[in-house]
């Protein structure tokens, strides 16, 4: 069974940019995605994610609560899994804030099935 894994984040307020990361691993070539940046390591693991436009992004994936640059300040924890399914990664993740108030939402990402020359 796989388990929601802890993540440290940072987010950036003026840009609207959300950053999850692994602290336990090093990113070694990323992929975007419109306003998703994947960043995977030398295993072709998923090592971070950046959302940029982080607001509109997470209420563009329809989640309950009402997303804003404000909410993303008050984050206080985070977690992330990723489960391989056919010829995609299915990200996890879970944002909780102060106000306890919660987000919890997959995203479809495609797999890398040919190596890149920045990972091999």
């Amino acid at each position: 069974m796989k388990m929601l894994r802890k993540f440290k984040y940072d987010y950036d307020y003026e840009n609207d940019s959300l950053f999850l990361y692994n602290p336990k691993t090093k990113s070694k070539a990323s992929i975007e995605l419109d306003d998703l940046i994947v960043d995977f390591n030398s295993r072709r693991e998923i090592s971070a994610l950046e959302l940029l436009n982080a607001s509109k992004y997470i209420k563009d994936l329809g989640v309950d609560v009402v997303v804003t640059k404000d909410l993303l300040k008050e984050i206080v924890d985070a977690q992330v899994e990723v489960i391989t399914k056919n010829n995609f990664f299915v990200i996890k993740f879970m944002i909780l804030f102060k106000s306890q108030e919660c987000i919890s939402t997959p995203i479809l990402v495609p797999t890398i099935s040919e190596p890149s020359p920045a990972i091999a």
